[in-house]
């Protein structure tokens, strides 16, 4: 499959997500008739939709294309550009929905220190995440990493210390339960976990909900009504 073809999909898709086959070849200076085999083995692999010469992605599609182009090597800067942040973002929620998750997405506070905004929330009966979602982490150098990390520890500390934020947005009972800050990006990070905090992929997503456990000692948490000190994942805060 070539990239070129990938690349150009995402690009015409990007405002309207049906495009024909016509439109395709005019954009890669190519003929329809070579682009149909290509085309159509996207299509078994469930990245787009492709019926009477009309080829349509939806937000999911998109997204999986943009995952399969950094895979093979291509600069993910490149590829990132033809995503709206809220895209990835609605992206990110829908993921998250999917496995059992309920979602608010762009949870504004207010601090003594000023306001805050963690990008999503993400809840079930077991799991609190406090989820930054990083559109691409080309050219995060790991001290740059770092630097995300600590600013997503720092809005998870605040929010940990608002029982009544969460209350209101949804999430029952949040007392004695721990907040777990996440950095969920496009494309595999370098490492992945950062100073206690998971770095958790698209393409990883599904293998770190099912392999987190309650007791794991990897994660960082920080308890709902405690000041905001950092416990292992699943400790109860100290009276």
């Amino acid at each position: 499959m070539q990239p070129d073809l990938q690349i150009k999909l995402l690009e015409l898709t990007r405002d309207s997500r049906r495009i024909s086959l016509g439109e395709l070849a005019q954009g890669l200076r190519a003929g329809p008739a070579i682009l149909t085999s290509q085309v159509e083995e996207l299509r078994s692999k469930g990245l787009v939709t492709f019926s009477q010469e009309q080829i349509e992605l939806d937000s999911r599609q998109r997204i999986m294309l943009a995952e399969e182009l950094i895979h093979s090597g291509r600069d993910p800067q490149r590829v990132s550009r033809f995503l709206e942040w809220q895209e990835f973002e609605n992206f990110a929620a829908l993921s998250f929905e999917e496995n059992g998750f309920h979602t608010a997405k762009h949870v504004v506070f207010k601090t003594e220190a000023g306001r805050r905004e963690v990008d999503m929330f993400a809840w079930n009966d077991t799991f609190l995440f406090a989820v930054d979602c990083k559109h691409w982490l080309r050219g995060f150098s790991p001290a740059r990493m770092r630097d995300a990390v600590q600013a997503q520890v720092e809005r998870t500390t605040a929010m940990a210390d608002r029982p009544e934020l969460l209350v209101k947005i949804g999430v029952r009972h949040p007392g004695r339960r721990s907040i777990v800050p996440v950095i969920f990006a496009l494309g595999n990070p370098r490492q992945p976990v950062v100073d206690g905090v998971p770095v958790v992929s698209v393409s990883k997503l599904v293998s770190f909900l099912y392999g987190i456990s309650p007791v794991d000692e990897r994660f960082r948490s920080f308890p709902v009504k405690n000041s905001g000190t950092a416990t292992l994942f699943g400790e109860q805060p100290k009276p």
